[in-house]
């Protein structure tokens, strides 16, 4: 696993938004030849690209309003404590969460440790039912976090952004599976909108924020409009 610098550990260095991001996978009813996998297949597939995208390095479980911590040096030896946990009867095969830390790459170059990064929660593994979840806006140009401060970060999510883009394709084209909201899809639910695996700030915020306070060097927001906004 990647090795995580250390940070502050009175502050948290980008703080979690007021909603929650979420893409589902699940099997389609309409496609039967999906095949199906031993129990922990999946997990195991999507942590290794999580994991090597660092964006999440597995560390606990969350089941039944429990954290269990697991420890361990590899994706690989994550995925066979939880095994025995399950084997046990300790856990699962429904699962709450799988959390941990990521890599957050900064505008300076340096790569810090960020807790809650992404994770993967309401796991069915029987069911091959996962939704992998953020609660960062760091991935788009403006930072919509609890303090509603709306502060302009483009550097920062053009940095992020396109890594949890590649990562969440990744694990599409590994499970194939179907996903929610749809690929063709304009999710407009939330204050960040998600469009297939790629995250935008509502136009409404960015055009209002670049009107009344514009980020340095930044001449236009149209980059930043999803397609079909």
């Amino acid at each position: 696993m990647a090795d995580a610098l250390p940070v502050d550990a009175t502050r948290e260095p980008y703080a979690d938004s007021f909603f929650a991001l979420s893409w589902r996978f699940a099997p389609e009813p309409e496609r039967p030849a999906q095949a199906s996998r031993g129990l922990l297949d999946d997990v195991l597939a999507i942590l290794a690209i999580t994991a090597r995208h660092e964006l999440l390095i597995p560390t606990y479980v969350h089941d039944s309003g429990r954290r269990i911590a697991l420890e361990v040096d590899s994706v690989a030896a994550f995925v066979e404590r939880l095994a025995a946990l399950i084997g046990a009867g300790e856990v699962g095969p429904y699962l709450d969460e799988i959390g941990g830390h990521g890599l957050v790459a900064r505008p300076d170059g340096a790569r810090v440790r960020q807790d809650g990064l992404i994770s993967l929660q309401d796991l069915r593994l029987g069911e091959r039912e996962f939704s992998v979840v953020t609660r960062k806006s760091l991935w788009t140009p403006i930072a919509l976090d609890r303090s509603f401060g709306f502060e302009w970060q483009v550097e920062l999510a053009d940095l992020n952004g396109p890594r949890l883009e590649r990562c969440l394709q990744e694990i599409d084209a590994v499970l194939d599976l179907a996903v929610e909201p749809a690929a063709h899809e304009l999710d407009r639910e939330q204050p960040i909108w998600i469009r297939g695996f790629k995250l935008f700030t509502s136009p409404e915020i960015l055009r209002r924020e670049f009107a009344c306070d514009p980020p340095p060097g930044l001449a236009s927001i149209d980059r930043f409009i999803a397609p079909g906004a």
